[in-house]
C-alpha cells in the first residue's frame, strides 16, 4: 500500500508531524512500536493511580503561548480541559527559598526582591531578553534568504548572534553578578540536561521564553489525553495508526531518495516521505538500506556527544502530597549553588547530592490518584554508564537503593512521607534506552552545547531526498516544545517535498 507520508514513532515529534499533514489532506500512516502514543512523555496507570512518566509542565502551553495557539487553531482544544499554571515551580536551595512564576514580570520582580542589589541588572537583563525574542522572530519571518540572514545578523539581529555563540553563565554574567541570583535564574538547567557553563544560551532562553513569557498550563487527565485526542483525529482524517508496529529498515532508491519502510512482521508500505521520530543515530546509522549514506552518517555523528539520562522515582501516596508539606506542585531541591557542581554530582550517581525534581501533578489534577490519595515523581538525572555491564540482581539491587536515598531524602523535606507509601515504580537510564530506544539513554537527544545547537544542530533534513527527522536528536532539540516545533518543521519540508 502506498501513502503520502509514513511517519516512524508516535512521540511528540512524529505525532504533530502526523497531525499537521493530515491536516493538509495528505494519507499518513504512522508507526509506533509501543502499544500508546507519546514516546517519554506518555502516562501510565497503576492501580487507579495515574502517572506521567516525564512531563512535569509544558512550555508554549499558556494562552498565549505558541503551542496553545495551535492546538486552539486546529479545534484540539475543544477535546481537551486547560487546567493554567502560575505559582508553579519552589526552587529550594541552602539559604534560599524561592517560588518562581509563569509571568515575565512577577518573576523579574520576586528576583529583585529576593536580590535588590541586582535590581537594576535584572531589569536591564529582561529587557535584554526582550531584545533577544523579538530579533529572534524577525530572523526566523519568511523573507529574506538564510545566508543574508546571516551576513546582516551582527547590525540586526545582534542579540540572536550572542546569544547563539554564548553558553548560559557567559550570556547572564555580563549583567547579573551575585551567584546565587544567577543560580536561581537558570535553575531549570536540568530540563536541558547540561549546567549553564556547557549549555547553549540560545535554547536555554527559547525554553526560558516559552514558560515565562508565553506562560503554561497541565491537560486535565494527563498528556496522553491530548495524544489520544490526536490520534484519533489523524483516524478520522482517512490516515492510518498502527501500535506494537517496528521499522526496521528503511527502503532507499541506492541511497538517493526514500521508497518504503518494512516492518518487524516483514509487511512494506511505500511512500514519498518518510519523517522518522525515532533516534537520528538508529535511523541514520542501522534502519537505512545503504551502505555508504550509514557511513558517512556513522563518521558524522559519533563524534556528536550525547545528553545525560536520568533516573525517576513514581510514588503512590496514602494521602494527598501537601499534607507532608508539598506546597507547591513542583519543587527543585539543590545541595549547592554551583551548578557544575551539581551536575558533577549527578555524572557519579551521588544520589545524597544531587538535584531532585519532585513534582506533584496531583496537586494540578486531583482526578489522577484516588480519592483522598497522592503520588510524587522524583527526578535525579543520571549516566548511562553508572548502570550498564549490570548483572540482573545487581541491578535490581542497585536501583531499590539508589530508590530508598531519594525516598530517603525526600522524608527528610516531607516528614512523614516514608511511611505513607503505597507502592512505587522505578525507572533507571537502562528502562530510558529500552522503552524509548534512546542510545545511553539520552533523554535530550544530543546534549545542547553551543556547538551543537541553533543551526548546528542536527537538521531534519538528510542526505536522502524525501527522508526527514523529527524528536529531541534534531533542530531544535528536546522537551515537549521543542520536539513539537521539530515536528511542525519536519512536516514543512514534506509538503514542500510532496508539492
Amino acid at each position: 500500500m502506498e501513502y503520502d507520508a509514513i511517519i516512524i514513532g508516535a512521540g511528540v515529534g512524529g505525532l504533530f508531524s502526523a497531525f499537521k499533514l493530515t491536516c493538509e489532506g495528505k494519507k499518513v500512516l504512522l508507526l509506533e512500536k509501543q502499544p500508546v502514543p507519546g514516546g517519554f512523555a506518555t502516562s501510565f496507570t497503576r492501580k487507579g493511580f495515574c502517572f506521567e512518566s516525564s512531563v512535569h509542565c509544558v512550555g508554549g502551553l499558556g494562552r498565549n503561548g505558541e503551542l496553545r495557539e495551535y492546538l486552539e487553531e486546529t479545534g484540539l482544544a475543544k477535546d481537551i480541559e486547560f487546567i493554567e499554571l502560575n505559582d508553579f515551580s519552589r526552587a529550594i536551595y541552602p539559604g534560599y527559598d524561592f517560588v518562581s512564576h509563569f509571568d515575565r514580570n512577577i518573576l523579574m520582580e520576586r528576583l529583585q526582591k529576593h536580590f535588590p542589589q541586582e535590581k537594576q541588572n535584572l531589569a536591564d537583563f529582561f529587557l535584554r531578553l526582550d531584545r533577544l525574542y523579538a530579533q529572534f522572530d524577525a530572523f526566523y519571518k519568511p523573507g529574506l534568504p538564510g545566508w543574508i540572514k546571516l551576513v546582516i545578523s551582527p547590525w540586526f539581529y545582534p542579540e540572536v548572534l550572542r546569544a547563539s555563540s554564548s553558553t548560559v553563565d557567559e550570556y547572564i554574567g555580563d549583567q547579573i553578578k551575585d551567584q546565587k541570583a544567577k543560580s536561581i535564574l537558570n535553575d531549570f538547567w536540568g530540563f536541558l540536561g547540561l549546567p549553564p557553563s556547557r549549555l547553549s544560551a540560545l535554547y536555554f532562553f527559547l525554553a526560558f521564553k516559552s514558560y515565562y513569557y508565553e506562560g503554561t498550563s497541565y491537560i486535565k487527565g494527563g498528556f496522553m489525553n491530548l495524544f489520544k485526542v490526536m490520534v484519533e483525529r489523524i483516524k478520522q482524517s482517512g490516515s492510518e495508526v498502527k501500535f506494537n508496529t517496528t521499522v526496521k529498515k528503511i527502503v532507499t532508491n541506492n541511497g538517493k531518495s526514500v521508497k518504503s519502510v518494512v516492518t518487524d512482521n516483514l509487511e512494506e508500505f511505500r511512500a514519498k516521505v518518510v519523517i522518522s521520530n525515532a533516534n537520528s543515530i538508529d535511523t541514520l546509522t542501522e534502519m537505512l538500506d545503504s551502505e555508504p549514506v550509514k557511513n558517512k552518517y556513522r563518521r558524522k555523528l559519533s563524534g556528536m556527544e550525547k545528553s545525560i539520562s536520568a533516573i525517576q522515582v513514581y510514588l503512590a501516596l496514602k494521602k494527598p502530597a501537601r499534607e507532608f508539606g508539598m506546597s507547591n506542585a513542583m519543587f527543585c531541591l539543590n545541595t549547592t549553588y554551583d551548578h557544575d557542581l551539581s551536575y558533577h554530582y549527578a555524572l557519579e550517581g551521588d544520589c545524597d547530592h544531587c538535584g531532585l525534581l519532585i513534582t506533584d501533578h496531583a496537586q494540578v489534577d486531583p482526578t489522577l490518584t484516588p480519592k483522598d490519595k497522592g503520588s510524587l515523581l522524583i527526578v535525579a538525572l543520571d549516566a548511562f554508564s553508572n548502570w550498564e555491564g549490570l548483572k540482573l540482581e545487581e541491578y535490581k539491587a542497585k536501583k531499590n537503593a539508589v530508590a530508598k536515598k531519594l525516598i530517603s531524602r525526600l522524608d527528610n523535606l516531607l516528614p512523614g512521607l516514608a511511611e505513607n507509601i503505597e507502592f512505587m515504580e522505578v525507572a533507571t537510564p537502562l528502562t530510558m534506552q529500552r522503552y524509548g530506544s534512546a542510545p545511553e539513554g539520552a533523554i535530550y537527544g544530543f546534549a545542547q552545547t553551543v556547538s551543537q545547537s541553533g543551526n548546528n544542530r542536527l537538521s531534519q533534513k538528510t542526505a536522502v531526498e524525501g527522508l526527514y527527522l523529527t524528536g529531541a536528536w534534531t533542530f531544535p532539540g528536546g522537551g515537549v516544545f521543542g520536539c513539537f516545533c521539530s515536528g511542525m518543521e519536519a512536516a514543512e519540508f514534506a509538503l514542500r517535498q510532496l508539492k
